[in-house]
Parts: C-alpha cells; structure tokens; sequence
C-alpha cells in the first residue's frame, strides 16, 4: 500500500529549474504543498503560476547565504519531506580547473546542502517524522574523466546521506539518495571546455529527463511506511 502524498509538506532546493521543477511538479500533483527554494525569482514564480493557486510557496535566495538559511529555518517545523536537490557543475580536465572552481562546487554540493539538512533535520527530530531524499549521481560511485571535483563531491554527498540514515532512523526519519546517470538538464551549461564539447557531442545515448528523476523521488516517497528506498540509480538506456 502506497503512502498518500497529499496535504503533505515538501521543501525542495534548486526548484526553479531541471530535475527540481520537474519533482515539484509532480509532487503537487500528488497534492503535496510545495515549498520552493532557488536562486531566481522570476523562474519560481514561473512555476508557482503554473501550478493551481495555494500550491507552492516561493523562497528566493542563496544557500550559502546564512540570513537566507535563517529564513529556511523558519518554515522548518512544518516540512514533512526534503528533497536536498540544489547542485552545480563545472565540467574541464582537473588540471585546467581553477580554485575558483572547485571551491563553488564543494561549497553548493556539499558544504550548503549539508547546512541546509542539518537545518531540516532538527525540526524532524523534534517531530519524530520526516523523509529527506539526498539529489545524489551516479557519480557518487564512479569517477569520469572530465568530472573529477564533481564525482568527489558528490561521493560526499553520498556519504553524508548514508550516515544520515544510520543517525535518523531511530527518529523515525527516512533518508533516500537518488543517483542519476547523465540527465538532460541545463546545469551543465556553464561547461565549455573543448574536450567537454567534444564529449557530449560524441554521446552514444540519450539521456534521462528531469521528469524520470522527479517520478523516481515519487516513488521513494509514497513506499509503503515500513520500506525505506535506501539508494535508487537511474541509468539512461545505452549507457555505461
């Protein structure tokens, strides 16, 4: 017997865009309560508009911004689910990565997510319920050429995620990582590294769309009470 989703309360990061609009999407049309987080206004207005009125509510703002976080902090005592999604890419050879770089990318993908979860998870604790669903890669335990800081951080994230499960569990809370293969999305848009061209454009296969991700978070969420869906990979057919 699956879990109903509705009237449920679900905050998701990195919502105005890919695989984060595509879940809220459809979370709310399972009848859950959005809770949109991302960086551009003007797009999670966009999705609030599309979806019926009173379906989601918008949050603005940075998560390495601590004045944001305090405002995220705020609404967490009514989250029932947290969809950890927010990420970013930059895709080069390592040597031709700059500090700059990785240092953005350690800092949003690991040090950012795990401040916000930690915000979340507290209020869980203290309510003795709660799901939270870490946006995790294939690459959290595979490394590709051309993705090396991204893999690493993402095998922190994974971690995290793990070690999460062990902590919460006896709360209550569950704690899903859904891991990806390739996905057709735009964060990848900022990488134009001659080799990373040459790499997408020599793709033997298609890749998975943001709307597969979101119903594989559906999946996890609805499983039956007693079934935590510990760990989902998706890989786009074809691929290796």
């Amino acid at each position: 017997m699956t879990q109903s989703l509705n009237g449920k309360i679900i905050l998701i990061s990195g919502a105005s865009a890919g695989i984060g609009r595509a879940t809220a999407i459809t979370l709310a049309q399972q009848g859950a309560r959005i809770i949109a987080l991302g960086r551009r206004e003007d797009a999670l207005e966009a999705l609030r508009d599309a979806l019926p009125a009173g379906m989601v509510r918008i949050l603005a703002g940075d998560l390495n911004d601590d004045a944001y976080l305090q405002r995220v902090q705020a609404l967490a005592p009514e989250v029932d689910v947290f969809v950890n999604n927010a990420g970013v890419l930059r895709y080069a050879p390592i040597l031709d990565l700059s500090p700059e770089d990785c240092a953005w990318m350690f800092q949003t993908n690991v040090l950012a997510a795990l401040k916000i979860t930690q915000t979340i998870a507290r209020a869980m604790v203290a309510n003795k319920r709660g799901h939270i669903v870490f946006m995790s890669s294939i690459a959290a335990r595979e490394v590709y050429r051309l993705a090396s800081v991204y893999c690493a951080t993402k095998h922190a994230l994974s971690a995290l995620a793990r070690a999460l499960r062990l902590e919460l569990q006896g709360f209550g809370i569950k704690v899903t990582e859904v891991a990806p293969g390739m996905v057709d999305t735009d964060i990848r848009v900022g990488s134009d590294h001659p080799d990373v061209l040459a790499s997408v454009a020599n793709r033997k296969f298609k890749p998975l769309t943001a709307q597969e991700v979101a119903d594989a978070v559906v999946y996890a969420l609805q499983a039956n009470p007693n079934c935590c869906p510990d760990l989902i990979e998706l890989r786009p057919q074809g691929a290796f």
